[in-house]
């Protein structure tokens, strides 16, 4: 890197691509063993104008693969989450920076000449070679400083006096140029040298010497021996006061304790929050550490507070500079005016020097960078509710990302604020106390310190005040306005752009704080491209958190802050409006879901959905059913919502619209609880359709967890609604529910006559495949009844349907195996399953139905006297029931146990 990009394997060269691949590695290897984000990396490799979103992307895998490619097994890049790492210890750059501060001659023999000039991009000649350039002279300037200590001022002058040509703003240089002279008996040289150096900076600059110069130029002027080129400074104690009762962060810490330096050169730590940064604990955690760790940095530590998310204008580096040097040990008469000169001599003062800074709540980059030392074994610590990108890209920032507290030290924070008597008095209202405080560390010290001032008071007396609609409120101390939270995320949104800020209080709308780009659009009502770019603007000022790839989240109160935005600031048309939005986005994506699932369905009437609300499409069956299971949580909370907030039309049609995900992978519970809410929308709405297959679907339901009364209840009166409308197709798939239920009843010959009702009314509707399920269903009942004869026609034309259709039937074969052996043909039914089994068909069947078979085949096989299979399917019935949740479950450890006994 210190030079042309070279790669060496095993000492010889390898070939490396041109243009983008070239880019990519030196961008990578400039951040050895460092994440670097796909964002930074397009905005790298296209100069700030990159393609389409999904062009870029993919572009940069390609170019990610041929540069792999054309390393060979010289290869370093990784892919990460979002990003990419180029993992290697073996880079000329990381054995400069280690050599830097003990050995500046050897860490300097390590470059090859001016930086990547073989490396074609504007952006990183004009932002990253200039960086490394100031590395270089950084380390120049200590060896030069070090070979005047070992006395050889005269043989340094002709490097010195190109120097000065070569760098006229640089005053080190000059500095130590008029030593050399000096020490070579020159005095009448050097106070030259001042002079040339003073009109050159105020003919250029209009400027004055820094003090250094002007300090140097008087012990010159007074002949004082061995001058030297900068001044001592004092040893500055600026750490405010550690909190007695700091909790937790224990892995956070050790994090910052692995990035203190070692011998290398001084790096920015910057410390930032996830799921909103207001009240996380940035500033406790800093300060707390650096007390920890004070006595590594002999020098001093220094801090200001950079008020960027104050209510107050953000310090400016200009005023924090000269906050510093006073810390520093300057007069304000030795404080240049100029804020350039302020950073030179600042940088000159803390150069070779280990001093901790701490940077406290930053609000950009630019605040920051004219504060970080040059060199030397100097840590910044910078706090930020920003993820101060800028650092880590140029500065080579560590980011630690600082979330809210796991549960049990929310706990313990708030045991050692109020005392451990009172939280073990309490322990369950304790735990929910944290939680309502979302585990964010200012809520919870604000609730601590009111039970803390009133010790009669109960824990549940303040848990009962913050369950109502204004927790918010409730978290804050009388007038303190730095003692809030609701103050604190204000001053968070207060820095957000406007579109950024509402698409933050329409979050806040959401029954759950889970959110996709196609989700948060909606809610917006902006293209899934443009909430992409606002979420993560949110999530850089760490309002919300990207927990996964392009699934968003943020706490719990800073939804409840987002919704209480929304309802100051948005009308309650346009909040409905969002809200509906949102539901139509999954309403149609269920629908589309579902589509892909089943094979056979009732098409429902959709709510219509705005243009600009995009839904997801679905590739299979396969990638709908992963889709389902990722989004379980949030659909049933969205179905809850739906008829809480009275929009009945969503809250009907999305339980009747996951039936085909539900039937496979749900449980008994989910058909339950979501079609009792589809039951209660359809009935307020007044919707006899909806509400005939709420009840058919809860009949059923019922039926499989064995509440046969009530199953039958439901189903008669879905039964009766359906003839009263006339529902062909619901008659059938009633009659045959009916049918089942009776069966379960031991009732044969109401079975049989519902059986026979469905096949009926399937072939009225024209329903094939339902048509050859209900025939399916009528052989089972005459197996039952001992017409087995009879159940083998009836299921092998069932099957001959279904061949024609092209679609699979393991519980139709089911049907016939049971029939086969019910006739005594044992061998069949064997031959029946071991096929079912072999095909792999059953992956396509609910767990439900697959429970049954194995069950079935586990019977069977036992009879016959294969104990090895009998058990493998007993016992893969027994998983599948009790992960479901079946009531079927104790059946099948009974004949799991007469297999094993």
């Amino acid at each position: 890197m210190l030079g042309p990009l070279d790669v060496l394997f095993n000492g010889e060269p390898v070939v490396l691509p041109a243009g983008k691949g070239r880019v990519l590695l030196a961008t990578l290897l400039l951040r050895p063993n460092q994440f670097v984000s796909v964002d930074e990396l397009v905005e790298r490799l296209w100069e700030g104008s990159p393609p389409s979103l999904d062009r870029a992307a993919k572009t940069l895998q390609t170019t990610v693969l041929r540069l792999r490619q054309s390393l060979g097994a010289a290869s370093c890049v990784t892919t990460v989450t979002n990003g990419y790492v180029a993992e290697t210890q073996n880079v000329d750059l990381l054995r400069f920076r280690a050599l830097a501060n003990d050995h500046p001659h050897a860490a300097l023999a390590l470059w090859r000449g001016p930086a990547l000039t073989n490396v074609s991009s504007d952006t990183l000649h004009h932002e990253d070679v200039p960086r490394l350039v100031e590395e270089r002279l950084v380390v120049l300037e200590r060896r030069i400083e070090q070979d005047l200590n070992d006395g050889h001022a005269t043989e340094l002058l002709p490097e010195l006096r190109s120097l000065t040509t070569a760098h006229p703003l640089r005053e080190r240089f000059w500095a130590q140029l008029m030593v050399a002279l000096y020490r070579s008996d020159q005095q009448a040289a050097a106070l030259d040298v001042f002079h040339r150096v003073s009109d050159l900076l105020a003919e250029e600059l209009g400027i004055d010497p820094g003090a250094s110069l002007r300090n140097l130029h008087q012990s010159i002027l007074r002949g004082e021996p061995m001058p030297a080129a900068r001044r001592e400074i004092v040893v500055p104690r600026q750490l405010p006061p550690d909190l007695a009762r700091f909790t937790g962060r224990e892995e956070d810490i050790a994090q910052l304790d692995h990035l203190l330096p070692t011998g290398t050169a001084g790096q920015a730590v910057v410390i930032s929050a996830i799921a909103g940064s207001a009240g996380v604990g940035k500033t406790a955690l800093a300060v707390h550490w650096a007390h920890r760790v004070r006595s590594r940095f002999p020098d001093g530590q220094l801090a200001v507070n950079l008020r960027g998310y104050d209510r107050d204008e953000p310090l400016s580096p200009h005023d924090a500079l000269g906050q510093l040097l006073r810390g520093l040990g300057l007069s304000s008469g030795e404080i240049p005016g100029d804020t350039e000169q302020r950073v030179g001599v600042y940088r000159s003062l803390l150069a070779d020097r280990r001093v901790l800074v701490l940077l406290d709540n930053a609000r950009t980059a630019n605040q920051v960078r004219p504060l970080l030392p040059a060199g030397g074994r100097s840590v910044v610590v910078v706090t930020s509710r920003s993820d101060l990108r800028g650092l880590v890209a140029l500065n080579d920032a560590k980011v630690l990302r600082l979330g809210t507290l796991p549960l049990d030290d929310a706990v313990q924070l708030l045991e050692r604020v109020i005392g451990a008597d009172r939280t073990q008095a309490e322990p369950d209202a304790t735990v929910q106390l944290a939680r309502l405080c979302a585990c964010l560390p200012l809520a919870l010290r604000i609730a601590a310190s009111m039970l803390a001032s009133e010790p009669h008071r109960r824990i549940q007396d303040l848990l009962d005040r913050l369950t109502g609609e204004n927790r918010l409120a409730e978290l804050e101390i009388g007038d303190d306005r730095a003692a809030a939270v609701r103050a604190a995320f204000d001053l968070s949104c207060e820095q957000l752009a406007p579109d950024e800020l509402r698409m933050f209080r329409l979050l806040g709308l959401a029954p759950r704080a889970d959110f996709t780009p196609r989700s948060a659009g909606a809610l917006l009502g902006v293209p899934s491209s443009r909430a992409l770019t606002l979420l993560r603007a949110l999530a850089r000022a760490h309002l919300v958190e990207e927990y996964a790839p392009m699934r968003f989240s943020l706490h719990d109160l800073l939804q409840l802050h987002g919704r209480e935005c929304a309802k100051n600031d948005e009308t309650a048309d346009d909040r409905r409006a969002a809200v509906v939005r949102f539901l139509d986005h999954y309403l149609h994506s269920v629908d589309r879901a579902d589509r892909a699932i089943r094979q056979s369905r009732t098409e429902l009437p959709l709510t219509e959905r705005e243009p600009v609300v995009e839904v997801v499409e679905f590739a299979g069956r396969d990638e709908a059913l992963a889709w389902f299971r990722r989004e379980h949580d949030v659909l049933v909370e969205i179905c809850e919502f739906a008829l809480a907030e009275e929009h009945l039309e969503h809250a009907w049609q999305l339980p009747t619209d996951m039936w085909g995900y539900l039937h496979i992978h749900g449980s008994s519970e989910d058909f339950i609880r979501l079609n009792t809410i589809a039951l209660e929308a359809a009935r307020r709405v007044g919707n006899r359709f909806a509400e005939a297959v709420a009840l058919s679907t809860l009949g059923s339901a019922h039926k499989n967890v064995y509440r046969h009364d009530e199953s039958l209840r439901l189903l008669h009166e879905a039964l009766r609604i359906r003839q009263e409308i006339g529902h062909v197709h619901g008659i059938a798939v009633t009659t045959g529910e009916l049918a089942a239920t009776y069966l379960w009843l031991e009732r044969h010959d109401e079975s049989l006559r519902y059986s026979r009702m469905s096949v009926e009314h399937r072939r009225m509707g024209g329903d094939e495949a339902g048509w050859a399920m209900s025939m399916n269903s009528l052989a089972w009942v005459l197996c039952v009844n001992r017409h087995f004869a009879e159940a083998v026609d009836t299921v092998t034309t069932a099957i001959e349907v279904m061949d024609r259709l092209g679609r699979h039937h393991p519980t139709m074969l089911d049907t016939l195996a049971q029939a086969h052996a019910g006739l005594g043909d044992l061998d069949e039914a064997v031959r029946i399953y071991r096929d079912i089994i072999a095909s792999g068909a059953l992956a396509h069947d609910g767990n439900r139905e697959k429970v049954e078979i194995l069950t079935h085949a586990a019977e069977i096989f036992g009879r016959a006297g294969d104990r090895e299979a009998a058990l493998s399917c007993a016992r893969d019935a027994l998983i599948l029931a009790e992960r479901s949740g079946q009531a079927r479950v104790e059946k099948v450890r009974q004949v799991l146990r007469e297999l094993e006994g």
